[in-house]
């Protein structure tokens, strides 16, 4: 599959537009589904993992954990910050569609929309085949995706952040036919009043029907347990920005 976005640029700001976001509590929720649905997990792989943040704390807890990003510069970002905290983790360049890991784990993990970069439905079978095959038997696969509903509430407009020396600005827009969400992303740095880097990026996410990625894990071999409004056990509403999917290698 070849990617359709490139973060060569916005590695270098990624941080910056994701802080705020607590990684913790993204690990201990999908711990709660862990609890639910299998009791017990000793490896993990972080899929689409970019500079690391969201495969670190299961580090930090213990997990053998894998990260795995189509980015060579994501991933160099992703080393550093393990090395600075002493944490053993296997960082892999690799398109998820082709997924390999060195030993099959118990647990697979993808979230912030990461399945929405895959634009085309075989591409986005081949991965989760690629997923269930790297999984042990009763392994868990969670995964969240944009929700339409939300998406068409905020299909066209524009929005824009700052802190001290950074400013970034978002514009979107839905194309309904081909159920593309186009983000344009722009970024500047400065310090001390100096321009350092800006970079200007477009990003192409296909917001993915339920039924749709219901039959594709199915036909993947998957049993689908759920899907939930992200990080809660309620069904999806309209308010919902994203909805996480749980789904199982059930033992043989």
């Amino acid at each position: 599959m070849k990617p359709n976005l490139n973060y060569e640029k916005l590695s270098f700001f990624y941080d910056l537009l994701m802080q705020g976001i607590d990684y913790e509590a993204w690990v201990s929720y999908v711990e709660e589904i862990i609890e639910r649905f299998r009791g017990e997990v000793g490896s993990v792989v972080d899929l689409a993992c970019g500079t690391g943040s969201s495969a670190l704390p299961w580090a930090r807890r213990g997990y053998r954990t894998f990260g795995v990003d189509l980015s060579a510069e994501m991933l160099a970002l992703a080393r550093q910050k393990a090395a600075q905290e002493g944490c053993q983790i296997t960082f892999l360049q690799q398109d998820l569609s082709f997924l390999r890991l060195p030993e099959a784990v118990d647990l697979a993990v993808c979230f912030q929309d990461g399945f929405n970069y895959i634009l085309e439905l075989p591409n986005l079978r081949r991965a989760f085949q690629a997923v269930f095959r790297n999984l042990n038997n009763g392994g868990l696969f969670v995964f969240d995706l944009n929700y339409l509903p939300q998406i068409l509430s905020e299909s066209e407009g524009s929005s824009a952040a700052w802190g001290e020396g950074y400013s970034f600005s978002w514009r979107t827009r839905y194309l309904k036919e081909e159920r593309i969400w186009e983000i344009v992303v722009s970024g500047e740095v400065k310090r001390n009043g100096e321009h350092i880097e800006c970079f200007s990026e477009t990003h192409r996410e296909r917001i993915h029907e339920p039924q749709e990625v219901w039959s594709l894990l199915c036909d993947s071999g998957f049993v689908v347990q759920g899907n939930y409004q992200a990080f809660t056990f309620n069904p999806p509403h309209e308010g919902t920005l994203r909805v996480v999917y749980i789904a199982q290698k059930v033992k043989i």
